[in-house]
């Protein structure tokens, strides 16, 4: 019995197509069903129903989990093709294959990070109105802004990362037939370069992405907004390199956990190897100890706070009531961290282990960012009743939903686009040579 090649073996997604992955697909769709059936219960019932209500005498919190999976799946967005730029600019061969995955997901996590901004405002309307009269003294819409401008450039991106691969593949006959004017479309006026050329369209758009990440990730907003406050949320300036090293953290946390994935769904051993995976799991550790870091630095802020009310909530993060919240995140982002990083310096490697662990560092991340945003917002700083938050079944359905969007957008990819890169692999059994 031959050996299939490099070759077949990464275009074996397109064609081996088993129980499994329609049960994911089954199950994907029906998680979707159930957001979209909040989505209407919310738009016909109002968010009475999610438990969110208003400052003040109501003693309730107007933002909760919608919020922080708004801030999770941006953060998600912005870390993964920043990865992937990072990359191509460098031409580091060896990650290619995360690359791609970068390149996927983003568009998929910024889809899914607005998403949760319309759940919060629960109003298509509300949408409409906010981009008809945008408040640009919000800093929530800055960040709409800047990271729509990155979405947009993410596409792009993508579309000019792929078309080799598709060129390729298309004309081997390997690609869906059914899809022929899409890949048509996508192919116009492509040519094969050749191994002279320099650097091409690809190289310089993920350098315009490494350049305007700062400005997202980085950023222009708290940069802006800092001095007007400080709070342990959203003010002072120390949030931009915080939601940067989030953005790090969870893009290379997604990156790992896809990747050990398609090692083990197509056996691809030899693309996402132990050595890449292990050294992949040390820096997704290492951006993990630096958010952490800002995420402290963030509580701090509000120890020096000019009214009462912000030192008041740090304590309570730390001692009261939200210590809890705040210690089981921080387990949830540290114990990854220290078996990615140990697992590199004793030389051992567990696919199993890598996959859960670096799955634990992206619910910790959400959790983070969730409690943070709520925990502000429980104690006003007037003289008012202490809010209550419990997230509602209505906002896990959302959670869920997008969550299964993503995955179901990461199915579709893979029977319709090469989610591993294939230009240069030789087609011929048993032969293979490096791009």
């Amino acid at each position: 019995m031959s050996t299939p090649s490099a070759r077949t073996r990464l275009t074996e997604p397109f064609e081996d197509t088993g129980r499994l992955y329609y049960a994911m697909v089954g199950v994907a769709v029906l998680l979707v069903l159930g957001m979209v059936y909040s989505f209407v219960t919310v738009l016909t019932q109002g968010h009475a129903v999610t438990g969110l209500d208003n400052w003040g005498t109501d003693a309730g919190v107007p933002w909760g989990l919608d919020i922080g999976a708004f801030t999770w799946w941006a953060l998600m967005g912005v870390g993964a093709i920043a990865l992937s730029a990072i990359v191509r600019v460098f031409r580091m061969d060896e990650y290619e294959p995360y690359a791609r995955i970068g390149e996927l997901v983003t568009p998929l996590a910024f889809m899914a990070s607005f998403l949760h901004i319309l759940f919060d405002l629960g109003q298509p309307f509300r949408v409409l109105n906010t981009l008809l009269y945008l408040p640009l003294e919000s800093p929530i819409a800055w960040d709409v802004i800047l990271l729509a401008g990155l979405g947009l450039l993410s596409i792009a991106y993508l579309l000019v990362s792929i078309r080799r691969d598709l060129h390729e593949l298309y004309h081997d006959g390997v690609l869906p037939s059914v899809l022929s004017p899409v890949y048509e479309a996508l192919l116009i006026g492509y040519e094969a370069p050749t191994d002279s050329e320099g650097r091409g369209l690809r190289w310089w758009l993920a350098a315009g992405v490494l350049t305007f990440i700062p400005v997202v990730g980085g950023g222009l907003v708290p940069f802006v907004w800092g001095p007007f406050g400080v709070n342990i949320n959203w003010f002072g300036a120390i949030q931009g390199p915080t939601f940067l090293a989030g953005s790090m953290t969870v893009g290379a946390a997604t990156l790992l956990f896809v990747g050990g994935i398609l090692r083990f769904a197509y056996d691809l051993d030899d693309v996402f190897t132990d050595e890449t995976l292990r050294t992949f799991g040390v820096f997704t550790g290492a951006f993990a100890f630096t958010y952490m870091l800002g995420v402290f630095y963030e509580v701090q802020t509000g120890t020096f706070a000019a009214d009462m009310a912000d030192p008041n909530i740090s304590t309570l993060v730390f001692q009261g009531p939200l210590a809890s919240l705040l210690w089981l995140a921080v387990a949830a982002v540290v114990l990854p961290t220290i078996y990615l990083v140990v697992q590199q310096a004793i030389g051992r490697f567990s696919l199993l282990g890598t996959v859960v662990f670096a799955g634990v560092m992206l619910v910790g991340v959400l959790h983070q960012e969730t409690w943070l945003t709520v925990g502000g917002l429980m104690y006003p700083d007037l003289m008012y009743p202490v809010g209550e938050y419990t997230p509602s079944i209505y906002e896990w359905l959302n959670l869920m939903g997008t969550t299964a969007l993503v995955a179901l957008g990461l199915l579709v990819f893979a029977k319709t686009l090469p989610v591993v890169a294939t230009n240069g692999v030789e087609s011929t059994d048993g032969v293979e040579s490096n791009r």
